[in-house]
């Protein structure tokens, strides 16, 4: 009797990827529970210095001095906190442009100063990032469920192939006859490791060779009692029945 069951590296493949869709989740969670509420307090207990002048975005960026820190950074050491790169990506973006025609240097100086302001004034996190973090964590909840279930569905899949025919829960109740083959599709066999049998009754089963090790003698024992099936291409190209994938 030869049995196929689920492959474990493929198995070890699934659990890696449902471990990181619920890493992921977890992270977000995070992130939009603790910490970037507490880097809006924190940025909230250094708002007065920042918007108490009228230094321009170069100005806030540049480091100088014996420690070689930025004016941002100066400012936010003294609550002993470090900017948070969000705030110094948006100020390096509110820079006036390095070549700016001379009858427009006021305006774009003002333009810059506005854009300083709006993020000085604003949290470093909205409220539409924070829940961007809550869907990302849904999402990727609800793809670790997805792999999970898969994965119990197919941890005891077995296809079963003797002297009488075919069993086990991949090939459904009953047996199968070899008889009662009518085609093999093999198409994807020498790429994937993919067969779908067609039956007499019309039904299809899909028997892949990378989800499930042991199919390639399954599919040795079939050909054996079949032998004028081999590598023959289905040209009905059948597809498997719902839940046989």
């Amino acid at each position: 009797m030869i049995v196929a069951k689920i492959n474990k590296e493929y198995a070890l493949r699934m659990a890696g990827v449902a471990l990181l869709m619920l890493g992921i989740c977890l992270w977000s969670i995070y992130d939009g529970l603790v910490a970037w509420p507490r880097i809006n307090q924190e940025f909230e207990r250094v708002r007065p210095a920042l918007l108490g002048t009228n230094l321009t975005a170069k100005a806030w960026l540049a480091r100088t001095g014996e420690e070689g820190l930025s004016e941002l950074e100066l400012r936010f050491s003294e609550y002993n906190l470090k900017p948070p790169s969000r705030v110094v990506k948006g100020i390096n973006e509110a820079k006036m442009p390095s070549s700016v025609p001379e009858g427009a240097v006021m305006q774009a100086r003002e333009q810059e100063q506005q854009a300083l302001k709006k993020i000085f004034e604003g949290d470093v996190y909205g409220q539409h990032d924070l829940q961007g973090q809550f869907v990302m964590a849904a999402i990727t909840a609800l793809a670790a469920l997805a792999v999970f279930f898969s994965f119990i569905g197919k941890i005891s899949r077995r296809y079963i192939a003797d002297e009488r025919g075919l069993t086990g829960s991949g090939f459904g109740e009953g047996m199968i006859n070899y008889a009662d083959i009518e085609s093999i599709d093999w198409k994807q066999w020498d790429k994937k490791g993919i067969i779908r049998l067609t039956l007499k009754d019309g039904n299809c089963h899909k028997l892949d060779g990378w989800h499930f090790a042991g199919i390639t003698p399954v599919v040795d024992e079939i050909v054996r009692q079949r032998p004028e099936l081999a590598q023959v291409v289905d040209s009905k190209g059948c597809e498997p029945e719902a839940g046989q994938g």
